[in-house]
């Protein structure tokens, strides 16, 4: 049966070509396309562990997808994915605001636009801590109708790219397990460059593949998703971040403070049912469980 989707070939984002000695295959595509589906793509869903064939590059550590969904079947499955983590919000934005919050007293907070924004949950943190104006872009059509009333009309219907905003616009542009699901990074990368004014910054969240978790549960890990086209390291980011332009300001680890029954159901755990049950009964269900649970951030500067 032919596919209802169209595939193009990735190539890596280091090396001239993606020769297979360089290159080899991680993982094996493990999904049939009549599968496929925008629950697919979805933030913060428990994954069923449908992937593309993924390869890694053995000069950087890049692990990627070889054959991708194209641009036009990508842009149908986000605009119909729904939003599954209201409950878990403030839990992210103060996760999300932690690592900035010493740097923002000595930054010029009048523009700062968040690409792939959602709800605009971090634009309600960013203007309640300051930021005169605020934007954000979201593919999702859902996420937009719930944002906060004096975020709304900011927040983009669509997808980020250039032309979008004025060059030299933002004092401030954050980008949240994004960069990771993009066919083209460097690109948007440039064009964030365009958009951030010269001495503004730039804060990006996302997987890291080095991570313990990544490195234990190895295909079972939540990270090895159809959704994520390109996934970094903490050697490999920074590199693609100055072939953009960009002076790295740090780089580091996320800790994220989330209830245990968060853990519990992203975990890819046999026996699932009980396991709940007993903690649960321990009263652990739903306690603050701090954790640095594979993901890290980044802080560049124009």
């Amino acid at each position: 049966m032919a596919s209802k989707f169209t595939y193009v070939t990735k190539e890596c984002l280091f090396c001239d070509s993606t020769d297979a000695a360089n290159h080899p295959v991680v993982y094996n595509k493990s999904y049939k396309d009549e599968d496929l589906n925008a629950e697919a793509f979805e933030a913060r869903k428990v994954t069923k562990h449908a992937h593309n064939e993924m390869v890694r590059c053995l000069k950087t550590g890049l692990l990627f997808s070889r054959q991708i969904l194209d641009d036009a079947s990508l842009n149908e499955l986000y605009k119909g994915s729904e939003i599954h983590f209201n409950d878990l919000v403030d839990y992210i934005k103060n996760d999300y605001w932690k690592p900035i919050s010493k740097y923002v007293p000595g930054w010029t907070k009048k523009k700062a636009m968040d690409i792939g924004c959602s709800t605009g949950f971090f634009l309600e943190v960013l203007k309640d801590n300051g930021y005169e104006e605020v934007y954000g872009v979201e593919p999702g059509e859902e996420p937009k109708k719930i944002a906060r009333a004096d975020i709304r009309d900011n927040i983009h219907t669509g997808f980020y790219g250039p032309g979008l905003y004025p060059k030299d616009y933002f004092d401030l542009i954050t980008c949240f397990q994004t960069l990771d699901h993009l066919s083209d990074p460097l690109g948007m990368l440039k064009t964030i460059y365009e958009n951030v004014k010269p001495g503004g910054n730039v804060y990006m969240i996302m997987h890291n593949t080095d991570a313990l978790q990544a490195k234990i549960l190895g295909e079972k890990s939540p990270i090895i998703d159809v959704e994520h086209i390109y996934l970094f390291n903490k050697k490999n980011l920074p590199m693609l971040c100055q072939k953009a332009g960009f002076k790295v300001v740090s780089v580091f680890d996320i800790t994220s403070g989330y209830p245990f029954s968060y853990w519990l159901r992203m975990a890819p755990l046999p026996l699932k049912k009980m396991w709940i049950g007993l903690f649960k009964a321990t009263g652990m269900y739903n306690k603050i469980v701090p954790m640095k649970a594979g993901n890290m951030g980044i802080i560049l500067q124009k």
